[in-house]
């Protein structure tokens, strides 16, 4: 879908926006508007240690990690929300 959108024209930085807004408002339905904030709060953590990891590479001298992040692991445990619900 992403793909197709760019190769038509559209903005990738707009439609990456536009995605991910769908995909949290549905989230949101799904779950609840709670468990979609601390979703949020959960990657931005991530995407923190991250940066700061990058940082702190540059600060050495060393070249950065790539990022953790591939299509083999996942960026969470998705099962996430089974765990947490009360």
């Amino acid at each position: 879908m992403f793909d197709n959108a760019v190769e038509a024209g559209s903005p990738p930085e707009a439609v990456v926006e536009t995605m991910t807004a769908v995909a949290h408002a549905r989230f949101a339905e799904l779950f609840g508007t709670a468990a979609a904030a601390s979703y949020l709060a959960l990657l931005a953590e991530q995407m923190r240690e991250v940066d700061h990891g990058e940082a702190e590479s540059l600060i050495h001298g060393e070249a950065p990690e790539p990022p953790p992040f591939d299509e083999a692991t996942a960026a969470m445990d998705p099962a996430w929300i089974e765990h947490d619900r009360i």
